[in-house]
Formats: C-alpha cells, sequence, structure tokens
C-alpha cells in the first residue's frame, strides 16, 4: 500500500472548526467539556452558541483533556493513509492534552508519530495548524515544518478576559490576576508566554482593544505580520477596533477573526477577546 507522507493531527483548544479540518484532512481529537451534568466532545457534541448560551444561564462548565483511547483511534485512522503523523496540541503547562497524546503515540506507533507541545491555545496554536498545513501544500518537508513551529511558539498571544472566575476555578489564573483583576472598571491583559498565562498589566475597560493593539505593534516593529483575532462573544466595536488599529499601521500579510469553541468558552467566560499575531520571515 502507498501511503501519503505526513498527516497532521490537533485537538479543539485550536479554535478551528471541524468541517474546515476536515477540507484540510488535518485529524481532529475534541476536548471534553463538562456541562450540566453531561460530557460533551467539543465542537462535536457542543456548539459554540450552545455552550455561550448556558453560561449566560449561569453553568459553570469545566474541561477535561481527551482520553488515551481517543488519540488512538485518529492515530490509527490517519497512519492507514499517511506514512507518518505531526500531532500538535494544546500547551502542556495549560492542559494534559498533550501527555495523553504522547501516551498514545507509544502504544500505537511510536516510531511513526510525533507529537509537538505549541506552547500555544486558541488562536496561536490554530495559526500554528494552519502555518503547517500552508507548509504541506507546498512540499515542506516534516523537519521545516517543526522548526517554523518551534518559531511561532515565540509569537504573541494577547488576551483580555471579562470574567476571572471562569480561569480560577480551572486552576489556570496567576495569583496577582486574581487580585488586580476584579477591581471595578479594568480587566486584566495577559499574554500566554512560555506555554503559561503570564499576567502583564491592567487596564481601562473601553482602553483594551488600544492596549493589545498595542503591544502587538511595539513587538513587531514594522515586520509583515499575520494576525488572528479570537472572542468569546466580545463587543463587536471593540472587535472592530482592534482590527481597524492594526490594518492601519501594520504591513498585514494576512488576518481572519474567528470566535472560540467551548473548550475555550469554559476556560475564559463570556466577553473574552484575544489577539495572536507573527512575523513572516
Amino acid at each position: 500500500m502507498g501511503y501519503v507522507e505526513l498527516g497532521l493531527v490537533t485537538d479543539t483548544a485550536a479554535d478551528l472548526s471541524p468541517r474546515f479540518l476536515e477540507e484540510e484532512a488535518v485529524g481532529l481529537v475534541p476536548i471534553y467539556v463538562h456541562l450540566g451534568g453531561r460530557r460533551y466532545k467539543d465542537w462535536r457534541e457542543l456548539t459554540p452558541d450552545a455552550l455561550y448560551q448556558a453560561i449566560r444561564a449561569g453553568a459553570e462548565p469545566v474541561t477535561e483533556p481527551p482520553g488515551v483511547e481517543d488519540f488512538a483511534e485518529v492515530y490509527e485512522r490517519y497512519l492507514q493513509i499517511y506514512d507518518r503523523v505531526l500531532s500538535l496540541h494544546v500547551s502542556g503547562e495549560l492542559s494534559k492534552t498533550v501527555d495523553r497524546a504522547r501516551e498514545a503515540a507509544l502504544k500505537v506507533a511510536p516510531t511513526r508519530i510525533r507529537v509537538v507541545d505549541s506552547g500555544m491555545v486558541s488562536a496561536g496554536l490554530g495559526a500554528m495548524v494552519l502555518r503547517a498545513v500552508e507548509m504541506l501544500r507546498k512540499g515542506a518537508e516534516e523537519e521545516a515544518v517543526v522548526r517554523e513551529w518551534e518559531r511561532l511558539k515565540h509569537s504573541s498571544l494577547y488576551f483580555s478576559v471579562a470574567d476571572l472566575s471562569h480561569l480560577a476555578r480551572n486552576g489556570r489564573l496567576p495569583r496577582f490576576g486574581e487580585v488586580v483583576g476584579n477591581l471595578l472598571g479594568l480587566r486584566p491583559i495577559l499574554r500566554i508566554e512560555k506555554g503559561h498565562i503570564r499576567f502583564l498589566k491592567v487596564a481601562r475597560e473601553g482602553a483594551v482593544p488600544e492596549v493589545l493593539a498595542r503591544l502587538v505593534l511595539e513587538e513587531l516593529q514594522g515586520k509583515p505580520a499575520r494576525i488572528t483575532i479570537a472572542h468569546t462573544d466580545a463587543k463587536s466595536e471593540w472587535i472592530e477596533g482592534l482590527k481597524k488599529s492594526l490594518e492601519g499601521a501594520l504591513r498585514l500579510e494576512r488576518g481572519r477573526i474567528t470566535r472560540s469553541g467551548a473548550t475555550i468558552a469554559a476556560n475564559v467566560g463570556l466577553g473574552a477577546i484575544a489577539i495572536h499575531a507573527y512575523s513572516i520571515e
């Protein structure tokens, strides 16, 4: 049997829709969301709309990483088509997902599956998957894709949340952020750094888009860049304001806006907004 050389697998913390990933032949392993006494597979069994509505009604969802058997099922299926699999997942500092992936790889075919910790989440993880899809379409080798992922691990992902209780409940909140983020009229500005959530500063609520845009512009320093804005039903004027600030000041090579799925919304709550940026070299 002739194999296609390299397949890609990721998880639902990438905030990429199953339909898109299926079109690009990227395998998807859903993270579980516990809601109302039931366990759902993100995107497969629980849409963003359904979770957002449940949170508005007072639900307190929590997430659970996929099981080893969930990864094994996808790996076994993909190895019937591909000679090797690259499996890229949400930061191991934020979830046990990548650990489960490694266990499954050892069980199924350790010499044919390469599991990579993205050090990222949401828009950052999604950007890394999209970059790999683009590179493989152009004929890139496995090592070139992994090198690019290593570079993108150091890219910028800044975000702000409206309600810190979700991060606190899921054990992902920097201690200092818990104190200052709940001050009236202020919102915390956070960053993913080395796979961790790092508290940066507080900002007046109305200034959040401006602060996020300034952080990205200072970091990119005029380089051509790709941008993703991700949100959990953040204010539309914030999204448009952030978009316009960046379009006017950046050498924007590509940009997209995405609404986060249940995995992310369960951990950050509603009204969160994030921006991921990386330079093109």
